[in-house]
């Protein structure tokens, strides 16, 4: 126990503490917004913090049904626990924080559960045709392809966690030359004020921490979404949507 406490205050990096920080603020949050759900009369419009949980579950959910079909609704909390999630860990350099994505171990660990939920799907739905994928386009017994096939269901996993940490960590890197940068220039004419900083930074701030930050929590979403779409064959999806509805309808 004294190992595991002498790690986390002296030799945890920043950016994990950052993000153990972020999911308890989410988790704070997330139980707020339960608690105003729970307290919303069921007869009115909900209002306040019940209308913003309620927008947020209908958001994922109809997000959800239009790539996935209804299948896919338990998976509407891994959903807001992105949209939250990334953008937040992104953002954190904004407040002077280690930023959780440009330490590799944070994106490639969101990776992996996306990339998980892409190799289960395609096993629930395709059964033995998933294990017949790997020698495909040759016969089974004909293992030629498996070596490459196998690479090809592995790079999901390196593109989904390459591309974010890729993206956060030139952001960092081209943030801190422009810093050094100004902070050079500046000192020539003011001493330890970093006057041109103040005003050149903040629309790359603006650029690498805001629009860049939505951008890769869009692809990183829809990606996922996509990717286990592609193991769902259309005939299973589409069976799977008609008999909900005639359960609701039965109901």
């Amino acid at each position: 126990m004294d190992k595991i406490w002498d790690y986390i205050v002296n030799k945890m990096p920043g950016e994990l503490i950052v993000s153990l920080l972020i999911m308890v603020l989410i988790a704070i949050v997330a139980i707020i917004l339960g608690h105003a759900i729970k307290k919303a009369d069921p007869t009115k419009p909900p209002k306040g913090l019940a209308f913003l949980a309620d927008w947020l579950v209908e958001f994922s959910l109809n997000t959800l049904n239009n790539n996935l079909g209804d299948a896919y609704d338990f998976a509407a909390p891994y959903l807001i626990f992105l949209v939250t999630f990334i953008p937040m860990a992104f953002m954190a350099g904004l407040f002077g924080l280690a930023s959780p994505m440009t330490y590799f171990t944070i994106p490639l660990c969101l990776a992996l559960v996306s990339w998980l939920g892409i190799q289960i799907s395609a096993i629930v739905f395709q059964k033995l045709d998933y294990l017949k994928g790997f020698t495909s386009p040759l016969p089974a017994w004909l293992p030629i392809f498996v070596p490459i096939n196998m690479l090809s269901k592995l790079s999901p996993l390196l593109s989904l966690s390459i591309r974010m940490f890729g993206n956060a960590l030139a952001g960092s890197i081209l943030m801190w030359l422009i810093y050094w940068a100004t902070d050079s220039l500046s000192s020539l004419i003011f001493n330890n004020f970093n006057i041109f900083g103040m005003i050149i930074a903040p629309p790359f701030h603006a650029y690498f921490d805001i629009f860049s930050t939505f951008i890769q929590t869009l692809i990183f979403v829809l990606l996922t979404m996509q990717l286990i779409s592609i193991e769902i064959p259309a005939p299973v999806h589409k069976k799977i949507k008609t008999k909900k509805k005639e359960e609701k309808q039965g109901c």
